[in-house]
């Protein structure tokens, strides 16, 4: 971010609060993320919830991705709006960086909660990666923190706490992992689970009989800005030792924008589900997951299923972004670096589950289905009305 786009942004983020300031804090839930045009995720689902309720409270949407001059332009409105409500909303929830949050100083009575959008603790990120290409240079440090003015935080588990504390430069003893993560909630819930596997694979038309396998790369790239899809399978060879009796959903990272077209001929083994919203709805039609680095493999693990991982470029990334752990001794499934060994290995179906649920023993202390309810009830709204409960303190 230039130094006169941080400028411009900062001032009108501060606009926004001095205006609101001179109004009274009101017991409004803000949900607000600036990756995307809408929220999804951990945001969608406390937002169903809280509409769930009777009489429902108040609530506020904050959600935009700026793109380009005129997006730019639209993220100055954005600001303004956002330091309005941060002066007025009694608890603002974000969901990853959050710009707006870090510039100005909390009113008295108002709470700030951290969802992130990934659950566990695998790349790097935050304070953790200034000394990679990845991370943002001292000088904008210097005049914006990363991450700043949070009261709590998700994380799945006591393990991923110190790591989230880390990166985000706070103490641990404001992350918990004693309430779960939203959007696992899915997978708990049988009725909507059942839905929402016969809606994807409709929506795709996906063949019975054959295994579902979903490819789930994370993106590339020194910013989410200049995003770019790895590239890391033959999609030709997938087919010509696996095409008989498999079936591959791909879904690109969101931050990829340019796509290439899938090569002609693979109609019917390859599906391109890109742009579809949830990705959870996907884990569910997945007999098996292939990724790379991406932390959906936390949430794929409370399936149980099977995982493999592709990484030619593990070196390259490990200078780039760096992980939390070992990778090639962390990650619940065996490591490739081509895509005929990656299919060979599918073929021959040796699969280890035992690995898969230590791995999701380890990372998530609590999933049942009730997060979403617990973090409404216990949290947000206490703290819409003013009082902030004594649960909200280490992990």
């Amino acid at each position: 971010m230039s130094r006169l786009l941080i400028t411009l942004r900062t001032s009108s983020v501060r606009l926004g609060f001095a205006i609101g300031a001179r109004r009274p804090v009101r017991p409004l839930i803000v949900l607000a993320t600036s990756h995307t045009e809408r929220i999804d995720g951990n945001l969608a689902w406390i937002r169903d919830v809280l509409a769930a309720r009777t009489p429902p409270p108040s609530v506020a949407v904050l959600a935009f991705r700026h793109r380009g001059g005129l997006g730019r332009v639209a993220a100055l409105w954005h600001a303004v709006r956002s330091g309005y409500l941060l002066a007025t909303a009694r608890v603002v929830v974000v969901d990853d960086y959050f710009f707006p949050m870090y510039v100005i100083r909390p009113r008295p009575g108002t709470r700030r909660i951290q969802v992130w959008h990934a659950a566990g603790a695998f790349k790097k990120f935050g304070y953790s990666v200034l000394d990679k290409s990845f991370g943002a240079t001292e000088e904008t440090i210097a005049r914006v923190p990363i991450h700043a003015n949070y009261d709590l935080c998700l994380v799945s588990s006591a393990a991923a706490a110190p790591h989230y504390a880390e990166a985000f430069r706070l103490p641990v003893s404001l992350f918990t992992a004693r309430l779960g993560i939203p959007r696992t909630d899915l997978f708990f819930d049988a009725e909507r689970r059942a839905r929402a596997i016969e809606r994807v694979r409709d929506l795709y038309r996906l063949p019975a009989g054959r295994r579902v396998i979903l490819h789930a790369p994370t993106f590339r790239g020194p910013s989410v800005i200049a995003a770019r899809d790895p590239g890391l399978l033959d999609l030709r060879v997938m087919h010509e030792l696996l095409g008989d009796d498999h079936v591959l959903v791909l879904r690109m990272h969101p931050f990829v924008r340019d796509r290439a077209p899938l090569p002609a001929g693979l109609e019917g083994f390859v599906v391109d589900a890109s742009d579809h919203p949830d990705m959870n709805e996907l884990l569910l039609v997945a007999d098996m997951l292939v990724t790379d680095y991406s932390s959906v493999v936390f949430e794929f693990a409370l399936l149980g299923r099977p995982m493999a991982f592709v990484a030619p470029d593990l070196a390259e990334y490990e200078r780039e972004r760096g992980f939390y752990f070992d990778y090639r001794t962390g990650v619940p499934g065996p490591v490739f670096d081509t895509t005929r060994e990656l299919a060979a290995w599918i073929r021959a179906g040796t699969f280890d589950p035992g690995q898969v649920e230590a791995f999701a023993r380890t990372w998530f202390e609590v999933a049942d289905g009730r997060a979403t309810a617990r973090l409404v009830e216990d949290v947000l709204l206490p703290a819409a009305d003013g009082q902030w409960p004594a649960l909200t303190g280490g992990a």
